[in-house]
């Protein structure tokens, strides 16, 4: 009998915890989304409808499991019901500036060797900043990185004929650059 015992204990916990979640949906305190892909961004569906339907099949299905036992008295819970907190990141150390290489490097001749600017480090080798490229991933050509978007475009006129401006990272061990997705303004759209 004691597995029963332990499921009413559950079903009385999920019930209770759905409800107070009804309430906020309900209230408008809490809402639902599905996020969708869709260039240039994402698509937000509101699922609060559907998920306060859900919500009160839920209830209604606990609440029979509860109603076939009225005789069956709960255990106790284990443990007490966790409460979400929010735990702050831990701040990275500040990291030191990527020394430069003693030599120039055969790839960085020419007009990447001129644009190549050491922005902030966040990790060894990476320097994040506004990067000078062309094309679109992952087949862009990488003319350089700069600290400020006003170096960049600067910079970018200079390259020639289809090179922007876009911000990102650029590994200077491997030669790589990576940038996130690209969204329209809001205004454009």
């Amino acid at each position: 009998m004691a597995a029963i015992e332990n499921i009413l204990a559950w079903a009385k916990e999920e019930r209770a915890r759905l409800t107070r979640r009804l309430e906020e949906l309900q209230s408008g305190r809490l809402r639902t989304y599905e996020k969708h892909a869709q260039p240039p961004g994402w698509l937000e569906i509101d699922t609060t409808e559907r998920s306060i339907e859900l919500d009160r099949r839920s209830i209604g299905e606990l609440g029979a499991i509860i109603a076939l036992h009225p005789a069956v008295v709960p255990t106790a819970p284990v443990s007490a019901t966790p409460v979400a907190r929010f735990i702050p990141p831990a701040s990275p150390e500040p990291a030191e500036p990527a020394a430069p290489p003693a030599q120039p490097e055969p790839q960085r001749e020419g007009l990447l060797r001129r644009l190549l600017h050491a922005g902030t480090t966040q990790q060894a080798d990476w320097v994040v900043g506004w990067g000078v490229v062309k094309g679109q991933p992952p087949r862009w050509e990488f003319a350089g990185i700069y600290q400020s978007h006003a170096e960049a475009a600067a910079a970018a006129a200079a390259a020639g004929e289809g090179y922007y401006a876009r911000w990102g990272s650029y590994n200077a061990g491997s030669r790589e650059f990576t940038s996130g997705p690209s969204f329209d303004r809001a205004d454009s759209l």
